[in-house]
């Protein structure tokens, strides 16, 4: 069995000038720690029975700025929709109006004189068929 180069009776050598030791470079959470000093807030030690807690009211948190923001989206929507259906209701009654004008008898004799069409002065007369039988 090979033999144990890391350790000499149990007690770990010093780092061989490698770089920072394992205790110096721990990461996020070191650093966190080291920029909010939560030792002074915590009592020395993180209270590990509130960390499900502090998770689930994190969660809700994110779940309600979604929500909001989903809410907020959904009313500058609406009431996008709302204008646009403004607009088109303006637009449906000048076209209304604008074509029950020019529906009228009056208007379509301005249009048809050019065409050398004018309105008959007399009533239409009535066709009768006689029937043999």
């Amino acid at each position: 069995m090979a033999k144990n180069v890391s350790r000499t009776n149990g007690k770990s050598r010093a780092p061989s000038g490698r770089g920072p030791s394992r205790s110096q470079r721990l990461g996020v959470f070191s650093w966190f720690d080291r920029r909010f000093n939560l030792n002074h807030w915590l009592g020395g030690h993180l209270p590990v029975q509130y960390l499900d807690r502090a998770v689930w009211v994190a969660l809700l948190l994110l779940v309600y700025i979604g929500l909001t923001h989903h809410a907020e989206r959904l009313i500058k929507d609406t009431d996008k929709l709302k204008r646009r259906i403004e607009e088109l209701r303006a637009d449906y009654t000048l076209r209304k109006a604008d074509f029950m004008k020019a529906g009228k008898q009056s208007e379509i004799s301005k249009r048809v004189a050019p065409l050398g069409l004018v309105e008959a002065q007399t009533p239409p007369e009535k066709v009768v068929v006689k029937v043999i039988k």
